[in-house]
């Protein structure tokens, strides 16, 4: 250790020396200029010591600097994103409605572009849009001239409108968790985005479309008609370890509008509140839940069903009754049937509902005779007396 701390101190000598020697030349320079007229050197000195200055900065000129690391490359964007170079490139130019009114009267002096990753169904490319810049020939001194760039989700964001439209869809309807999303894309196309990055951009999506989410709730609370169902769900509920619970998701639409859906963990009544307001008033059509009586109840509100549930109840009543019943899930079929025909047929609304009023009308009278007449035969608790309530 001693031996290598002096070899250290000898090969250090040398360029102690040197700088030494430097320096006091260095002053011996500033006294020259800046000094007392009796420190001041003469000619003769400053010129021998210049010299020495000029020979050793010739000598570090000729020396071949050191070889410098290469300077690791700039990424323009986050590391969240890593693209091919060979991605293909989109290019919109948007041209001002000034310039293209009168073109004679422009003249371009530049152009901003941006770029933004797209995506078309198995292809990534980028979507660059391009904005020229113009100046008036007859009037210079006025600012330039330039389209306004369009709409985005969110500002100086590297994702096009058809990219996140992929991810939600991913997401929300075939499933597919973001990490997988990852995977998909680097191995595939080989364009690398972070799941980080993709959560970042739902966010920004869902903030967005949170606002036709309320206009779709509002539009349908102004509704006199509505058609509600709830769905099960099982769901994962980190406070049930082991075992997932039971949850509801919720449907409400007006037909040939939206549909707007709510998530809930229970089939209750104030659910209902939630959806379509404590104060709605109209025609609401549902299943035979409970919940739907209980919400109407006391309220400016017509209850109405459906026939697929009516029929179940007179499926279950077959054995009880089969004549009967069979008699009921016949004329029901009659109406299925000549529905299934206007659907084929692509109907209007105008024409179902002259078809409804020929054909399905008579139906429904005839079963509600029928049915006031077998209310007094049939036991409540019967089969045949809860398809008939």
């Amino acid at each position: 250790m001693q031996q290598t701390l002096a070899q250290t101190r000898q090969a250090l000598e040398p360029s102690r020396r040197e700088n030494t020697i430097l320096r006091q030349k260095l002053d011996a320079l500033a006294r020259r200029f800046f000094g007392k007229k009796s420190e001041q050197l003469n000619a003769a000195q400053l010129e021998l010591l210049l010299q020495g200055l000029v020979e050793k900065a010739v000598s570090e000129e000729k020396e071949e600097p050191p070889a410098r690391p290469a300077p690791r490359p700039v990424c323009s964007s986050s590391q969240r994103i890593r693209t091919p170079d060979h991605l293909e490139a989109v290019r919109q130019v948007i041209e001002p409605e000034l310039v293209q009114a009168e073109p004679d009267q422009w003249k371009k002096i530049g152009e901003e572009i941006s770029r933004r990753l797209d995506y078309q169904p198995g292809k990534f490319f980028w979507q660059e849009t391009v904005r020229p810049k113009y100046v008036r020939l007859s009037r210079r001194e006025l600012p330039p001239g330039i389209a306004p760039a369009p709409a985005q989700v969110a500002d100086h964001s590297l994702a096009a409108p058809g990219l996140l439209a992929q991810i939600l869809v991913a997401k929300y309807c075939d499933h597919l968790p973001f990490y997988r999303q990852e995977q998909i894309f680097q191995q595939r196309p080989s364009v690398f985005i972070s799941r980080q990055q993709m959560v970042q951009w739902t966010g920004q999506s869902v903030r967005l479309l949170s606002a036709i989410s309320d206009f779709l709730k509002r539009q349908l609370r102004q509704s006199g008609y509505v058609q509600v169902d709830e769905t099960p769900v099982r769901y994962q509920d980190p406070d049930l370890p082991g075992r997932c619970g039971q949850g509801y998701l919720w449907a409400a639409s007006v037909p040939g509008q939206g549909v707007v859906y709510e998530w809930r963990v229970s089939r209750a009544a104030r659910c209902l509140d939630s959806l379509l307001g404590a104060g709605y008033q109209g025609k609401l059509q549902s299943d035979g839940h409970s919940a739907y009586p209980a919400f109407v109840k006391n309220k400016a509100i017509e209850l109405f069903g459906c026939w697929a549930h009516a029929r179940r109840g007179f499926f279950e009543a077959l054995e009880q009754a089969p004549k009967v019943a069979g008699w009921f899930l016949n004329q029901i079929g009659q109406m299925y049937g000549w529905e299934r025909q206007l659907r084929l047929s692509r109907a209007g609304p105008a024409l179902r509902q002259a078809h409804r009023r020929g054909h399905s009308r008579m139906v429904v009278e005839r079963g509600h005779r029928a049915l006031h007449l077998l209310r007094l035969r049939s036991l409540p608790q019967s089969p045949m007396g809860q398809a008939i309530s």
